[in-house]
C-alpha cells in the first residue's frame, strides 16, 4: 500500500491549516490539537511525522477508534474524519477537523486556538461568529476517486434518466459529478461518499450513516425483524422501498371512472419522511436513524433537532432551514427532493385527502421523531375528497386540515383552528371563507365552525368511527404492569359534544394526577383509544397547558400535570 498524492502534499505544506505530530503524542495531547484547529478554521492532523519530516509512523490505533476517542475527548461537540495510509513502509493517521460552530474547550478547561504555527489561547476579543457548516461539504483530505463505486455512479446516471435531469445523464462520469457539486477537484467529499460511495468509504469516512430497520408484527415494542443498513442514499432508498412494500397494504376506491389505491402508507409519504431524515440528520452525531415499522403506525426517528427555528408546531409555515445543503442540492438535481422545500407540505396532503390523521413530529434535544398514523381507511371522506377535486380542482391543503380537524373534533373555534393551519389568529378568517363560500363549513355560533351539512351528509352524518381492524395485543408498560384505573365514571350518553372532550381532559388530567405520569400507551388503555387519537389528544392538552411533557426519547416521553396546574 501507497500513500495518496494528497497525503505528500500534506507532508510538503501542500495544505493550509496542517499539524504534524509525533507517533507518540498522547491521546489528550492531540485532542488540545483538535480543539485548536476546530477552534479556528479547520485543519488537518498527521500523526506519525517526526522531527525535521522524519516518518516515524503512528501508533497501531484503528482509525474509527482515534475517531470515537476524540468524539469523547470534546465532550461529543466535534466529530472528526480518521483514515490511515502508508508511506515509505510507515502507517500514518490523518484526522480531518471541521470547523466548530461554538467555541470548544479542552478537557481540563483551556480554549485554545491554532495561529497557523501554534496553539495559544484564544481570546475573546478574537472571536469570530463560525459561519453555518455543512458536514457533507468536508473533503476528507485522503479522499479519491477510488472511494466511488462504478455501479452507484451508474445508479445516479439512471435515476437522472428515468427522471428529469437528461442532460446530466449525457455528461462523463467526473463531469456528472462536478455537476451534482460532490467532486472537488479529483476528490469526492462527503456528500459525495454518501450518495456513491464503496462501502469501505462509507465505514472509513461516515460511519455514523446507517440505518436500522424494526418491523413489529404487533404495536409491541418486541420487532420480529431488524435490517441494518449501510449503503449509498439511493440504494438505502430502494432498500427500504422493498422491506417496506413487502409489508404494505392497500385498499381500492372506485370514483367514478377511477380507482385509487389507498395503502397503509403511501409509497410517496414514506420515502419523501425518509429523505427528510437522511438530508435534514446531524451528520456529526454518532446516532443513526431508526425506522419503526407498525402495523398502525410508520416512526422515522433521526438524529439532531429541528434546525433554525422550526418546530412542530410551525414546519408547514416556516422557511425551509437545510442542515446539510451540499447533499440536499445533490439531491434535487437528481430529482429525488424540490429546493423549495415543499415536501412536508406533499406528505400532509397526501395522507389528509385519504381520511388519515397529518404526519406527527416529536422534537426532543437531539432528535426529530416522525410518525406517519395508519388508522382504519375512512372511504366516505376519501370518496368524498376525490369527487370534489373533480368538481373544484385541487383542494388546497388549508382546506383539507379544516375538513379534517372537524371531522375529528365536530367543532373548533379560531385558536382551534389558528394551531392546525400553523397561522397566526387574524389570518384564520382568510383562510376559512373559501370553504364557507363552497358550502364545505358552516358558523355554529360565534367564531365557531362545523362541518356543513351537505359535507356531513357526504362522509356520514354521524361521524361515528369505522369499525376497526382487529384489536393488536397490549403494547409493553414497563412502568404499569396493568392498564390504569381513572377512578372516575363514565359521562351519561345524552352529554353535547363539548362537555364529552372536556370531561375526557379532566379524565386524562385526573388519571396523570392519580399517578405521577403517564405515557401515550396508558391513555389508549385506560380510553379505548387508538393511537392516532391519544397522540392528538395528548398534544393539544399540551399546548394549551394542561399537560407538560418530559423525556428524552420518543420511547420514554410521558406527560404530567404541571405544578401550577
Amino acid at each position: 500500500m501507497t500513500a495518496t498524492p494528497d497525503v505528500t502534499k500534506l507532508l510538503t505544506g501542500g495544505r493550509p491549516n496542517t499539524v504534524l505530530l509525533e507517533g507518540s503524542v498522547s491521546p489528550s495531547e492531540l485532542a488540545r490539537y483538535v480543539i485548536g484547529l476546530a477552534n479556528s478554521k479547520g485543519g488537518t492532523l498527521v500523526v506519525g511525522v517526526g522531527p525535521e519530516g522524519t516518518l516515524e509512523g503512528a501508533p497501531d490505533l484503528h482509525p474509527l477508534q482515534l475517531t470515537h476517542a476524540l468524539y469523547e475527548l470534546t465532550q461529543g461537540r466535534l466529530t472528526v474524519n480518521c483514515s490511515q495510509s502508508v508511506l515509505e513502509g510507515k502507517a500514518l493517521l490523518v484526522v480531518s477537523v471541521p470547523r466548530s460552530q461554538t467555541v470548544l474547550a479542552t478537557p481540563t478547561g483551556e480554549v485554545i486556538t491554532w495561529n497557523g504555527s501554534r496553539l495559544e489561547p484564544l481570546e475573546a476579543a478574537a472571536l469570530e461568529p463560525a459561519p453555518e457548516l455543512d458536514f457533507t461539504a468536508t473533503v476528507p483530505p485522503t479522499s479519491s476517486l477510488s472511494d466511488l463505486d462504478p455501479l452507484e455512479v451508474h445508479r445516479l446516471r439512471s435515476v437522472l434518466e428515468s427522471r428529469r435531469g437528461a442532460d446530466l445523464a449525457q455528461l462523463p462520469d467526473l463531469d456528472l459529478l462536478r455537476a451534482l457539486g460532490v467532486l472537488e477537484g479529483d476528490q469526492p467529499n462527503l456528500a459525495g461518499i454518501l450518495l456513491a460511495g464503496t462501502a469501505r468509504a462509507l465505514k472509513r469516512y461516515v460511519p455514523q450513516t446507517e440505518i436500522d430497520y424494526y418491523h413489529h408484527a404487533t404495536g409491541d415494542l418486541e420487532f420480529e425483524f431488524r435490517e441494518t443498513l449501510q449503503k449509498p442514499l439511493p440504494a438505502v432508498l430502494e432498500r427500504l422501498r422493498e422491506l417496506i412494500q413487502a409489508r404494505n397494504r392497500y385498499e381500492s376506491l372506485q370514483v367514478g371512472l377511477f380507482r385509487i389505491e389507498v395503502w397503509d402508507f403511501d409509497e410517496v409519504v414514506y420515502r419523501e419522511a425518509i429523505l427528510n431524515a437522511m438530508v435534514h440528520r446531524d451528520y456529526t452525531s454518532r446516532d443513526t436513524v431508526q425506522i419503526h415499522h407498525f402495523p398502525n403506525s410508520l416512526e422515522i426517528t433521526n438524529p439532531g433537532g429541528f434546525a433554525g427555528g422550526v418546530s412542530e408546531a410551525n414546519i408547514l409555515r416556516h422557511a425551509p432551514k437545510r442542515r446539510n445543503p451540499v447533499l440536499a442540492d445533490a439531491l434535487a438535481r437528481l430529482g429525488y427532493i424540490e429546493r423549495a422545500g415543499v415536501g412536508v407540505d406533499r406528505m400532509y396532503r397526501l395522507m389528509l385527502r385519504h381520511g388519515k390523521e397529518p404526519p406527527e413530529y416529536t422534537s426532543y434535544p437531539d432528535s426529530v421523531q416522525l410518525t406517519l398514523h395508519n388508522p382504519a381507511f375512512d372511504e366516505p371522506f376519501a370518496r368524498f375528497v376525490a369527487r370534489k377535486q373533480e368538481e373544484m380542482g385541487q383542494l388546497s391543503l388549508d382546506t383539507l386540515i379544516v375538513l379534517t380537524h372537524l371531522k375529528r373534533e365536530r367543532e373548533a373555534n379560531r385558536e382551534n383552528l389558528a394551531r392546525a393551519l400553523q397561522l397566526p389568529t387574524d389570518r384564520v378568517l382568510r383562510a376559512l371563507r373559501p370553504l364557507e363560500d363552497a358550502n364545505l363549513i358552516s358558523r355554529a355560533g360565534h367564531e365557531l365552525w362545523v362541518l356543513s351539512d351537505e359535507t356531513l351528509l357526504a362522509i356520514g352524518s354521524d361521524l361515528q368511527p369505522r369499525a376497526p381492524r382487529p384489536a393488536l395485543p397490549p403494547a409493553a408498560r414497563p412502568h404499569h404492569p396493568q392498564p390504569l384505573s381513572t377512578g372516575l365514571q363514565p359521562r351519561p350518553g345524552n352529554t353535547s359534544r363539548v362537555e364529552m372532550r372536556t370531561h375526557l381532559r379532566d379524565s386524562v388530567r385526573e388519571l396523570a394526577r392519580r399517578h405521577g405520569s403517564i405515557a401515550n400507551r396508558d391513555v389508549r388503555a385506560a380510553f379505548d383509544l387508538n393511537m392516532s387519537q391519544a397522540s392528538f389528544l395528548l398534544r393539544t392538552m399540551t399546548q394549551s397547558g394542561m399537560l407538560e411533557r418530559f423525556g428524552d426519547t420518543p420511547r420514554a416521553t410521558r406527560y404530567a400535570v404541571p405544578v401550577t396546574a
